[in-house]
């Protein structure tokens, strides 16, 4: 991909925002990797004491306790917000970036609670292909994706690999779109994954994503899921597996 000559640069502004709080950007030492969590998965980590606030990075930036190059954040909703906030934290040094989220079932395979590792998403946003990634599909990165089947096989959770879909209408999914993307293969739909794929290929990082399914749309409408407790103890699962991995 030819690029043109960008105007602005994140790392300018993220260095003044860090100043301004007291950090130096060329001395703080920023963890490799970071989950991206969903604000129920972030709240439960808190909760849970896993983490240890560290600077003020594209939101409020956590390390593991355990390991320094290993962290967690409070992930964007939609891909302009989940983009801009991978901009700033790769502006601070991050490379790896893991985001988990939750995400509506559109298979008939799928049911509430069970977890989808993504191997990449299908583009319906506007902020990819303002990257240069004008592309129908986004691939995730192979060896994050495989690390995160790993993990998740160790747990006790129905897990399902595949592709999926991203788009920037979060309520505007029509009958029509989610046949046409059952048929490409999609097991589900969210917001955010083709926005943080996009930022990480262009700034030559690694990036893949797991789903929590907490709806399911089928042509008999959508049926949400958060009434029980299935949905809750995959969370408290995942969060679990992530914290014992580091």
């Amino acid at each position: 991909m030819t690029r043109e000559k960008v105007m602005t640069e994140p790392r300018e502004l993220v260095k003044v925002e860090l100043k301004n709080k007291g950090f130096d950007i060329d001395t703080i030492q920023v963890p490799q990797r970071v989950f991206l969590l969903a604000d129920d998965i972030y709240d439960t980590m808190l909760e849970k004491g896993y983490g240890e606030y560290k600077y003020p990075l594209g939101g409020d930036l956590y390390v593991f306790k355990n390991n320094p190059q290993i962290g967690f954040i409070k992930g964007k909703m939609c891909s302009p917000g989940i983009a801009t906030q991978a901009e700033d934290l790769v502006a601070g040094g991050v490379k790896e970036f893991i985001h988990v989220g939750l995400a509506g079932g559109i298979s008939s395979n799928l049911k509430i609670s069970d977890i989808v590792i993504t191997e990449g998403a299908f583009n319906d946003t506007a902020v990819a292909r303002l990257y240069g990634y004008d592309v129908n599909f986004l691939e995730t990165s192979l060896s994050l994706t495989e690390e995160i089947q790993q993990l998740l096989s160790a747990g006790d959770i129905c897990t399902h690999r595949g592709k999926h879909w991203t788009t920037d209408a979060g309520y505007h999914e029509t009958w029509g779109q989610i046949q046409d993307y059952c048929l490409k293969g999609a097991l589900c739909v969210e917001m955010e994954c083709a926005g943080l794929v996009a930022i990480a290929k262009y700034r030559e990082c690694l990036a893949t994503a797991f789903y929590i399914i907490t709806d399911v749309i089928d042509e008999e409408g959508w049926h949400l899921g958060w009434n029980g407790n299935a949905i809750a103890s995959s969370i408290e699962k995942v969060v679990e597996l992530i914290s014992e991995s580091v």
